[in-house]
């Protein structure tokens, strides 16, 4: 008989976003993300009881990356485990687990530092600390090509798939090549209209990966995206859909990159736009009309993500 998993997809609210959260049914049950801080007793917890499960039977907590709509629910949740479950991240993103203040460090290095208006900042710090749970130390930091072993004949390979963050993982269930890429793979960007991009060099990389070396059945994403008709598509995948999210996200990368280079290639940045900074042009010529002062926001993320690729992290 071919081997079969139970998956279980949990929409994380909060605001206006979705962040998904996946259930693995195994002898040792997984919570892939674990949403904000409220969400393992208002997302997780529910839709598990709804499926006559128990949220203190989860046995692992495994973390694609370190971003606060992905890690923010994990004290929340590992207290309601009884303190029982094994808590898994990234070695290059465990940082981000023990201490919260971390993650106001790199809101200042990257969408911070061109919010201008101290109010606004103070108001997303306090924002991230409301949605991150307390510190907490991992049992395991994981990298490329270690196993996780979920009980009976169920495993998971770690694969790294960084990008979207420095840390990104993807694990793989063996056996049945389900892959949970999360925010890895991010096609026209999610409800603000833009993907969220941190290093493209490597989010580039990881996206040719899972095309053409992991080649997954199912595909399990963070989140709703968008397609390039701008229509928001089902986070799980299947199929030769599959192929076509991955190629449609190696397009938007490939859009941008262009973009930005045909910009920023004389370093000039005498644009000074109300919202969008120096990258005024760059919003207006990709369409993009979101507000940078909401968090989360992409735009000032992956601009400076691709303006680094062509001129390196210290210009």
């Amino acid at each position: 008989m071919e081997k079969s998993v139970r998956i279980i997809p949990i929409e994380c609210k909060f605001g206006p976003v979705t962040a998904f959260a996946y259930y693995v049914d195994a002898p040792e049950p997984a919570i892939i993300d674990t949403g904000v801080n409220t969400s393992a007793i208002h997302d997780i917890e529910p839709t598990l009881a709804e499926h006559g499960i128990n949220i203190e039977d989860i046995r692992w907590i495994l973390l694609t990356h370190g971003h606060v709509d992905h890690l923010g629910g994990v004290s929340e949740l590992w207290e309601k485990t009884g303190r029982r479950a094994k808590v898994v991240i990234s070695k290059k993103e465990a940082r981000l687990l023990r201490d919260r203040n971390e993650h106001i460090v790199d809101y200042k290095a990257l969408q911070g530092k061109y919010i201008k208006d101290p109010a606004i900042q103070i108001k997303h710090i306090e924002m991230l600390k409301t949605d991150i749970g307390a510190n907490i130390e991992p049992d395991l930091e994981v990298v490329e090509g270690d196993h996780i072993s979920l009980g009976g004949d169920i495993t998971l390979t770690v694969i790294e798939t960084p990008g979207h963050s420095i840390g990104s993982l993807t694990f793989l269930i063996d056996g049945l090549d389900w892959a949970f890429a999360a925010d890895a793979v991010q096609m026209y960007g999610g409800l603000g209209g833009l993907p969220t991009i941190e290093t493209p060099t490597q989010y580039r990389a990881s996206l040719h990966r899972l095309l053409e070396e992991v080649q997954p059945k199912r595909l399990y994403l963070g989140h709703p995206f968008r397609n390039v008709n701008g229509e928001l598509q089902n986070a799980q995948i299947e199929g030769e859909q599959i192929k076509a999210v991955l190629q449609a996200s190696l397009e938007m990368d490939a859009k941008l990159a262009e973009i930005v280079k045909s910009h920023l290639s004389n370093r000039s940045l005498t644009d000074h736009h109300e919202l969008y900074g120096p990258y005024g042009k760059i919003a207006e010529e990709i369409g993009y009309t979101g507000d940078p002062r909401n968090l989360p926001c992409a735009f000032f993320v992956t601009i400076n993500g691709y303006k680094e690729e062509l001129f390196g992290s210290l210009n």
